[in-house]
């Protein structure tokens, strides 16, 4: 039996990457936004997250089993594990609840970041040639 590839203190230390520089960064955009009104700033916001996410997986996977099945392990997990922590985080950085965040449109939205993973993935492997 084989042994996954998430859960290893490389996948979760990642993981933290991703979150604890995508996360604080997005929240910034989001904000400066609402006060300015400048609509280039929910541009910068939708294009900034994708990039930094398949930043991260390239980065990730140059040194991690880097195959289909991990690639889709780690995507779907750290999708998981980024919807429970934002979760967590809305009561106090926004102020709503926390159930307010899991719907369908947060896990719409999260396909791209999804994609990007795999993409980072089949990036690192061929650079990488594995």
């Amino acid at each position: 039996m084989r042994s996954f590839s998430f859960l290893t203190k490389r996948w979760i230390g990642y993981f933290l990457l991703f979150f604890c520089v995508g996360y604080p960064i997005s929240l910034l955009i989001y904000t400066v936004y609402q006060v300015t009104q400048v609509s280039y700033l929910i541009l910068g916001g939708v294009i900034f997250v994708p990039m930094w996410v398949l930043f991260v997986s390239y980065l990730y996977f140059r040194k991690a089993r880097n195959d289909w099945e991990a690639r889709l392990e780690t995507a779907f997990g750290w999708i998981a594990l980024m919807i429970l922590f934002s979760a967590v985080l809305v009561g106090p950085v926004y102020g709503y609840h926390w159930s307010t965040i899991l719907n369908w449109g947060v896990v719409n939205a999260n396909w791209m970041n999804v994609a990007a993973i795999l993409v980072g993935g089949v990036a690192a492997g061929k650079v990488g040639g594995k």
